[in-house]
C-alpha cells in the first residue's frame, strides 16, 4: 500500500457513510500526508460536533484496522471500540451550545497495545518489500443514542480528526445530515441514553 492509498482508505468507512456530506477540501491535503502505520494509537482522536439531543457513547465510534497478509506478518482484523471523553478540550472544533455538542472519540488505554502490535506487524510486512498483502484502517460511527426530544429537521453534524496530541484537529466532513444518511425510522429507533445504560 502506498502511504497516499492507505491514508484515504484510513477514512473510507468514514467517508461512505455518506454521499450527502461533503469532504471539507482540507482534508484531502492532510489524508495524503497521514500514515496509519505511524500514528500513535494514544494520539489519534476523532471529534464529532453532534446535534442535540443526539449523543455518542463509547463504543458508538469504532476503528477496523485490517490487512490480509502471509503469515507471520497477517492476517490482522482488529476492531476497537473507541471510547468517548468530553469534547470540552477540542483545538480547531467549535460548537453552538444551545444545539450542538462536541464529543471526542479516542482508543482506549486498554486497546492501545492491541493496535500498536497490529501496525508493527503491518510495517514489518512493508519492510519485507513484497507487494502481496493489502490493508485498511476505518473509522465509522456504528450507533448513538438521544438524551431528548428530536425536533423534526435537518440533524446536522461534523466530523474532525487529528493524529498528534499537540495540532488542532481538522476538519474531514461537514453538512453531514444525520437524518438523510440514516432515514427516520433510524432515527426514531435510536435508544434514550439513560435507558441505554441500564
Amino acid at each position: 500500500m502506498s502511504a497516499q492509498g492507505r491514508s484515504i482508505a484510513a477514512l473510507a468507512g468514514l467517508l461512505a457513510l455518506s454521499a450527502c456530506a461533503s469532504l471539507n477540501p482540507m482534508a484531502l491535503t492532510k489524508l495524503a500526508g497521514l500514515d496509519p502505520l505511524e500514528i500513535a494509537p494514544e494520539q489519534i482522536s476523532v471529534a464529532a460536533v453532534m446535534p442535540v439531543p443526539l449523543r455518542l457513547r463509547t463504543g458508538d465510534v469504532v476503528l477496523h484496522f485490517v490487512m490480509d497478509a502471509p503469515a507471520p506478518y497477517g492476517p490482522i482484523d482488529e476492531k476497537l471500540p473507541l471510547e468517548i471523553v468530553a469534547g470540552d478540550n477540542a483545538p480547531g472544533v467549535s460548537a453552538s451550545p444551545s444545539f450542538e455538542r462536541i464529543q471526542v472519540a479516542r482508543v482506549a488505554e486498554a486497546d492501545r497495545a492491541r493496535l500498536a502490535a497490529a501496525q508493527a506487524k503491518a510495517r514489518a510486512f512493508k519492510a519485507t518489500g513484497r507487494k502481496d498483502g493489502k490493508g485498511s484502517i476505518a473509522v465509522t460511527i456504528a450507533g448513538g443514542c438521544r438524551d431528548g426530544a428530536i425536533n423534526p429537521g435537518p440533524l446536522m453534524a461534523e466530523i474532525y480528526m487529528r493524529s498528534k496530541a499537540d495540532e488542532q484537529y481538522f476538519p474531514l466532513m461537514s453538512s453531514l445530515n444525520l437524518r438523510k444518511l440514516v432515514g427516520d425510522e433510524a432515527i426514531a429507533k435510536m435508544p434514550d441514553c439513560e435507558a441505554a445504560k441500564g
